[in-house]
């Protein structure tokens, strides 16, 4: 047997990702969907199976909040003389305090796509491509991981 192939579902707040595994598992009662930005406050899991084998899961994140002020603080995190890839930069920030209180939610998405073979970043299509979204997609690119949009 396989493992299943993890997809973490990532993006800013209320752009969709919730609605979009409800779609992808059809299980409308999946996650809680609302108007309100930052209703996905934790990371919460699907698993679909083919003939009882599971195939894929799906891992819905909080929305990234402040990609924009997280990103100013990953470049401030190296020391001089001192060069991390994405991800060992990443891993410094998640052990720090910081992950766990300004940038908790942007934590949890980075915990969720370093544990992940991909993720699917979802952005909402009404809106122009913003600079907030290149900065979260600098965030993420961060984490080495295959990303599609």
């Amino acid at each position: 047997m396989t493992e299943p192939l993890k997809l973490a579902v990532v993006g800013h707040t209320n752009v969709g990702k919730t609605s979009l595994l409800r779609t992808l598992t059809r299980d409308v009662g999946f996650g809680e969907v609302s108007h309100r930005p930052s209703t996905t406050r934790h990371v919460e899991g699907a698993r679909l199976s083919v003939d009882g084998e599971p195939l894929l899961e799906l891992y819905d994140t909080p929305g990234l909040e402040d990609a924009i002020a997280l990103l100013d603080y990953l470049e401030r995190l190296e020391r001089p003389g001192e060069r991390l890839d994405g991800p060992a930069r990443l891993e410094q920030f998640l052990q720090g305090s910081e992950a766990r209180q300004r940038f908790e939610q942007e934590a949890k998405v980075l915990r969720q796509l370093l544990a992940s073979d991909a993720g699917l970043y979802v952005i909402d299509a009404r809106e122009p491509v913003l600079a907030k979204y290149r900065d979260e997609l600098e965030v993420l690119a961060s984490c080495g991981k295959p990303l599609l949009p």
